[in-house]
């Protein structure tokens, strides 16, 4: 697998806490650099450790398959976390704007922790896939970080219109990479 495509995948699936955290930014009263910078640490923090633990789960599983079935085992990680967050996306209704003077480090802390299950399962398939762990660790760091920072500006400016249609967008593209993935490398 090469590099463009695992950024694709976290890509894919960054978009679905770009959702959660553009809700959440958009009832946020003052939105500052600082603190964008800290919950951008919080959540690429939480993923990294999330693609710790996906490898190391894997680890368990990697001398019981050959190498067909563990590209196969792969793809159909990244088909359903597709689905789930496809799914997901399409049944959200329109987030209430409501101003939450509460939310701090501790709060991001458990958005982050949620959202970064499917990063573990992700993580699991790259292991499979042959992505070294230092690779999967710069991609979901460096990936969830822009991607975090980006939905709090666009939370706090524009509002949380944008999440049905950019969480779908996130599933797809992970259907589609599944599926392209599973043509070029499970398939030969």
């Amino acid at each position: 697998m090469r590099g463009y495509q695992a950024v694709l995948l976290f890509i894919g699936l960054s978009l679905d806490s770009f959702v959660v955290m553009m809700n959440k930014a958009a009832t946020l009263r003052n939105l500052t650099f600082r603190k964008s910078i800290l919950f951008s640490l919080i959540f690429s923090l939480t993923n990294a450790v999330a693609v710790l633990c996906g490898y190391g789960i894997s680890d368990i599983f990697m001398g019981m398959m050959n190498d067909r079935a563990e590209f196969a085992v792969a793809c159909l990680i990244v088909f359903a976390i597709g689905i789930f967050i496809t799914t997901r996306s399409y049944r959200l209704t329109d987030a209430e704007e409501k101003c939450d003077p509460d939310f701090g480090a501790l709060q991001c802390f458990r958005l982050a922790a949620g959202t970064s299950i499917d990063t573990l399962f992700l993580a699991a398939g790259f292991s499979f896939l042959d992505i070294s762990l230092y690779a999967g660790l710069c991609y979901a760091f460096s990936v969830s970080f822009v991607t975090i920072l980006v939905a709090l500006y666009v939370g706090y400016s524009l509002g949380s219109r944008f999440s049905k249609i950019l969480g779908m967008s996130g599933g797809s593209l992970m259907i589609i990479l599944s599926i392209y993935l599973m043509s070029m490398y499970a398939l030969r």
